[in-house]
């Protein structure tokens, strides 16, 4: 048994056309510009409406007019009472949430609601209303003029901008300047409350502490007073107090520098006596002392002397004179003066000695004393240093409760008005030519997205140059619709009409479709019905026939057959897939020269049974051996397995598209179901291309006609005894 796909030997792939762009989806630049120029009148037209809508939107809006106030915020104008407060304010400056909020407190409700009790807004309709209490009006009113005010700060300032919008330009800046005062009034009475608050915390606070303090310094003065502490005054430095040593410790200190003294001298007499050295007494002696001291300087000044003048000299004579003199006096105080020395020196010695003694055994008994006052001060200085720590907190609480009382009799605000609001001239809104420009641009905007779900819904193929990027097929014709409104049949019976020399060129580019030349047998079918697949079949039928060929039409469509002979309840294509007969027994001759026709003819059971038949690929190969061009007409493809199967053992497929119709997915599933089956794509051929517009008065809805039992009926008898072909299919 021969299978069906090797009558006709080995095809090629789907013939693509060389460069094409193998992507679906994609949208390139060239893409976008061919989209927004065939869908322009849908973005013109959205825009138009866009702008329309913003004029409309202009002219029904209330106009609003703005006023201003301008208001300075100024943190160093809050006094400051010492440096490191000057400096924090310095530094709050370059901070910006400084100006947020600010801005958050223009835009409070405390501060609106003060407004509108101030301008007494609530007896005003337009913000209060008519009905309902006071406070009720006063909270309309409020809630009016919040929902009008904008609060901005000027870029790289400490300025603000407080703004009204209000119907009544008069209105608009009474209310900004209400908002502006309002603001300046309660920065003020904030930092009044503030300081007033915090005054009464600190005088509770001073009143607590001064207590405690009371309390820790008579803790104090009882201990000492128990514990027999005496101290000297002290004073008080940075709060602590700096206590004077006490009785003990005086006399320890100066009982210490008697007994250095003591020892001193005590060390002085001892030397003396022990060393027993005459000299060294007698040079004690007070009348010696005087003799020493002058004979010193004369004899300095005769040393000095002599450097001038020689020995004989008279007065060198006369100061050597003296000078022995001296010496003589001196020898005998000396000789007078060495008596009873030794015994004077012993007795001082042994009188320094007691008095030694007695200031070191004063001092031992003074540094026991000293000793346990110090451990007897152990609890003394516990109860001191909580009494600084309180005289600290108290000092500090004093001086912080001075400061407020100062900083809150300061009345200048750190707000100041430097622009009043002004009743404006003109309203800034509506803004007419800014809203039909927005109303335009995202009219635009719109349009251009609507044109791309329109591209995106109604994708097709309408020229050669879509086939090629958005499919890479071959274009193998395109046919036009009849300028006269003829039907395609009787336009083909005219050479000269555009719709057969379409044809003619179809035919040709079918010769170079593929290296070997004109396919022998070639399949038409289309993706959907009524696309035009029978007319293009009839019609490569009769153009190769006129060429001088030798042509079968063979009506391959089981489902809804085409055409016809005139006998009734003949046998055909159907009949030879389910028996062994020969081609010729019944194929059909025509009025035309040279065109042979083999219809479907009556049949019983199912087309995708028959087609499935391996008699399919004889039929077509025994049809090829005895004609010189076989043109199949088969079904649709989509929905049905029949096409396939055709498509499987014919030479060459060509695929009939409707111009801008058939969407682009549609025929690339189609083109992929026949790729899937071995079909030999040769092309695609565009029928029905309008000349001037997108109107193509060309509706067709194919239907099968399905029985159980019977053939399908015939829709047209193409001529003579073809009979005639309505000029969609």
């Amino acid at each position: 048994m021969t299978d069906q796909h090797s009558v006709v030997g080995a095809k090629p792939a789907v013939q693509r056309e060389p460069g094409a762009a193998m992507s679906r989806n994609a949208l390139e630049i060239h893409e976008i510009l061919r989209i927004v120029g065939e869908r322009y009148r849908i973005i013109l037209a959205v825009g138009l409406c866009g702008l329309l809508l913003g004029l409309g939107v202009s002219l029904l809006a209330t106009p609003l007019y703005r006023a201003s106030a301008l208001l300075e915020y100024d943190p160093s104008a809050t006094e400051s009472l010492d440096n490191t407060r000057g400096a924090a304010s310095r530094s709050f400056i370059a901070n910006q949430q400084v100006i947020a909020t600010q801005l958050g407190l223009l835009r409070s409700d405390a501060l609106t609601r003060r407004v509108a009790e101030d301008l007494n807004l609530a007896a005003v309709p337009a913000y209060g209303g008519t009905t309902g209490t006071r406070d009720e009006r006063v909270k309309r009113a409020a809630a009016r003029i919040s929902a009008s005010t904008v609060a901005e700060s000027v870029k790289d300032s400490m300025l603000l901008k407080v703004s009204i919008a209000s119907p009544d330009p008069a209105m608009a800046a009474r209310i900004a300047s209400g908002m502006a005062q309002g603001f300046i009034a309660s920065s003020l009475e904030r930092r009044y409350n503030s300081s007033a608050y915090a005054r009464h915390f600190l005088s509770d606070q001073l009143a607590r502490t001064k207590t405690a303090l009371e309390e820790s310094e008579r803790a104090v003065d009882d201990y000492a007073i128990r514990s027999n502490l005496f101290r000297t005054p002290g004073q008080i430095v940075d709060g602590k107090s700096n206590e004077g040593v006490t009785l003990s410790v005086t006399d320890l200190a100066a009982m210490e520098e008697a007994l250095n003294q003591a020892r001193v001298k005590r060390i002085a007499t001892e030397s003396a006596w022990r060393n027993g050295s005459a000299d060294h007494a007698l040079e004690t002696a007070p009348a010696l002392s005087p003799l020493i001291v002058q004979r010193s300087s004369l004899q300095a000044q005769y040393a000095q002397n002599s450097r001038l003048f020689k020995p004989d000299y008279p007065a060198m004579q006369e100061l050597a004179a003296q000078i022995e003199r001296l010496d003589a006096a001196i020898a005998a105080e000396k000789s007078r003066g060495t008596g009873d020395q030794a015994a004077q020196l012993l007795a001082a010695y042994r009188t320094a000695l007691q008095a030694e003694t007695d200031l070191a055994a004063r001092v031992a008994n003074a540094k026991g004393q000293v000793q346990d006052e110090r451990s007897r001060s152990i609890q003394y200085n516990i109860l001191q240093r909580e009494a600084d720590t309180n005289r600290t907190l108290y000092d500090a609480l004093l001086q912080r409760f001075k400061e407020v009382g100062v900083a809150g009799g300061i009345g200048q605000s750190n707000v100041s008005l430097v622009d009043d609001a002004q009743i404006p001239q003109r309203p800034f809104s509506p803004n007419i030519a800014l809203n039909c420009g927005v109303g335009l641009f995202f009219g635009l905007v719109a349009g251009l997205a609507a044109a791309f779900v329109v591209h995106l819904l109604f994708d097709t193929i309408g020229t050669s140059a879509d086939a090629r990027e958005k499919l890479g097929l071959r274009v193998l014709g395109n046919i036009p619709m009849d300028a006269s409104g003829a039907r395609m049949i009787e336009s083909l019976t005219d050479p000269k009409s555009a719709v057969t020399e379409a044809y003619y060129s179809t035919l040709t580019a079918l010769k170079f479709a593929r290296a070997k030349g004109m396919p022998r047998t070639v399949f038409v079918t289309s993706a959907h019905p009524g696309e035009g697949k029978s007319t293009t079949a009839y019609a490569i039928a009769v153009t190769s026939a006129r060429l001088g060929r030798k042509v079968l039409l063979i009506d391959a469509d089981l489902r809804r057959p085409t055409f016809s002979s005139r006998t009734t309840h003949e046998l055909g294509f159907a009949h030879l897939l389910a028996s062994e007969d020969a081609l010729a027994t019944y194929a059909r001759p025509t009025t035309l020269d040279n065109v042979s026709l083999l219809p479907v003819g009556s049949f019983t059971g199912s087309p995708a049974e028959l087609l499935s038949s391996v008699r399919l690929g004889a039929i077509v190969a025994e049809a090829a051996a005895h004609y010189d061009q076989v043109v199949l007409d088969g079904p649709p493809v989509l929905g049905l397995a029949d096409a396939p199967l055709l498509g499987s053992v014919a030479e060459g497929t060509v695929v009939v598209v409707e111009s801008r119709k058939t969407r682009t997915n549609t025929i690339h599933e189609m083109i992929r179901r026949l790729d899937e089956a071995g079909a030999s794509v040769l092309g695609i051929v565009l029928t029905k291309i309008a000349r001037s517009s997108g109107s193509y008065g060309y509706q067709y809805q194919y239907q099968y006609d399905r029985a159980s039992e019977g053939s399908g009926k015939p829709r047209f008898d193409p001529g003579l005894s073809l009979g005639q072909m309505p000029g969609g299919e």
